[in-house]
């Protein structure tokens, strides 16, 4: 199937909400197209080139987006909002109508059997990311409710991709792996990761704001 591409430097994943400035005229007109036909178009992160004007090369794997809002405001710009739905590959690029076009492949999010390695997995992410989210919290002094987390291997990587502050390169292996025990799986490795980092982080923010050394629970 075609789809029109957006190369950006930042990796959507499905269910995540991406707002967008579109000030080049190529994405004004794919915009149009969109608003008149309901069409998705599809995020994809740049591997080398320029995020403005031509010449940008993308990864092979993105997520296709829907327009959610969109408001054209002065000097025919629009302000929209846009959510993932769905991860492709892209199999060759298109020629430009005026912007980037390519032939996709969606990818299966089937999450398949709960094997021992899967529910592994989703045992360690589940025991983690509260503590993470907690960690990451204290480093600006914040309190909340725990989220509610999704039960399906594929939609629980996909949710918790849009929290992790890690580079984008991360997020993109975690987005192109195909196999829901092999998402899982390096994501709990991702969060282990980021536990001990950020214990670190929040031991000297404490510090630095206390004048005692702090301890991360």
């Amino acid at each position: 199937m075609e789809l029109p591409l957006f190369p950006l430097r930042t990796v959507l994943f499905p269910g995540m909400r991406l707002p967008l400035r579109i000030f080049e005229e190529r994405y004004r007109v794919m915009v149009r197209e969109l608003l008149d036909s309901g069409g998705e178009f599809g995020v994809v992160l740049i591997r080398e080139g320029p995020e403005v004007g031509p010449g940008a090369i993308p990864h092979e794997v993105g997520t296709a987006a829907r327009i959610e809002s969109c408001e054209k405001v002065d000097g025919g710009q629009f302000m929209l909002t846009a959510r993932g739905t769905w991860r492709f590959r892209i199999n060759r690029l298109l020629p430009p109508r005026p912007y980037p076009y390519g032939d996709v492949t969606p990818l299966d999010d089937t999450d398949g059997p709960l094997t021992p390695r899967l529910k592994a997995g989703l045992e360690t992410v589940r025991a983690t990311f509260p503590l993470y989210f907690r960690l990451m919290l204290s480093l600006t002094d914040q309190w909340a409710r725990g989220l509610q987390l999704p039960e399906k291997p594929h939609r629980l990587v996909n949710f918790l991709g849009e929290w992790l502050q890690v580079g984008e390169d991360v997020k993109q292996r975690l987005l192109e792996m195909e196999a829901a025990e092999d998402r899982v799986a390096y994501l709990a490795e991702v969060l282990d990761d980021l536990v001990m980092r950020t214990k670190d982080a929040v031991i000297e923010h404490r510090r630095k704001k206390y004048g005692a050394l702090g301890i991360a629970n």
